[in-house]
């Protein structure tokens, strides 16, 4: 694994993922885990009618499973992150760090104006 060349001052649009995939916050963690495999992702934005709520990150699937409770009986509205953290697709990438940093998170949603663009994570400034 190489690290990727970017400046610290380009912008976050250049290096998050693009577009998002939600989950309703009604479903349980086996169905958020099988999406999470299907498409090799660590993370799923949470929504309710339409409207994201939330976060919910493999890491949260796994506290579950060492407490040794059923993923199909827990919903992921009881162990999603809130609230949600965003970054505007024209800040900077050490804006981005910055802000993950001091909000002790891994994820933030990137947004242009009021629409959801795509996600950003450490692993995004690594190749």
């Amino acid at each position: 694994m190489t690290l990727r060349t970017y400046e610290t001052d380009d912008p976050v649009s250049s290096v998050m993922t693009k577009g998002v995939l939600y989950i309703k916050s009604s479903k349980n963690l086996k169905e958020a885990a099988s999406i999470m495999a299907d498409f090799d992702v660590g993370s799923l934005l949470v929504s309710d009618n339409s409207n994201p709520v939330g976060i919910i990150t493999s890491k949260d699937i796994v506290k579950i499973l060492v407490q040794e409770k059923e993923l199909n009986k827990v919903k992921v509205k009881e162990v999603m992150q809130t609230p949600i953290i965003r970054i505007k697709a024209h800040e900077t990438i050490s804006s981005a760090i910055i802000k993950m940093k001091e909000q002790k998170i891994h994820h933030l949603i990137v947004v242009d104006g009021d629409k959801i663009i795509g996600m950003i994570n450490p692993l995004n400034l690594i190749v």
